[in-house]
Formats: structure tokens, sequence, C-alpha cells
């Protein structure tokens, strides 16, 4: 059984100008909601964990990183900014 919200969002198929006249299939309209609810469950679309999302990113990136405007500072007898 499809959700209220992937019914709602097929619903909007037929209120826009172009499709306002035709006439709601209600069985369509209810596959296409089941279609809809099943893409949405791919946990690649946003039904990740915090952790799952966290364990793919770190598998995606490189985690040698810098601070945003990091600069290697200097021993602290060469740098007179310092002093």
């Amino acid at each position: 059984m499809a959700s209220q919200l992937a019914k709602e969002k097929v619903a909007q198929a037929w209120y826009t100008p172009k499709t306002k006249k035709v006439v709601m299939d209600i069985d369509l309209a209810e596959a296409f909601a089941d279609i809809l609810d099943e893409v949405w469950s791919q946990p690649w679309l946003g039904k990740a964990t915090t952790r799952q999302l966290i364990e793919e990113l770190m598998a995606r990136v490189d985690l040698d990183y810098k601070t945003v405007g990091y600069e290697k500072a200097a021993p602290e007898d060469d740098n007179p900014a310092r002093t």
C-alpha cells in the first residue's frame, strides 16, 4: 500500500496546466505511488542512518585534509610576526 506522501505527489500530476483536463485513473495513480515508495526506500535516496552516511563518505574521500586558510607555521625563530 502506497504512503500518503506518494499518493499526494502522484495526484499532483493531474493538476498541472497540461494535464488538468485528464481524468485521473485511480488504479494507475496507485501503481505510480507504489513505484515512488519503492524508489524512495532505496538507501541512496535518504533512508540511510547518520552512521551509514559517514561511513559512505569516509569510504569515498581521502581523509588527508587541511582547514580552510591553513598554512604550515614557520618555526618561531623564522616568524617575526610572533615576536
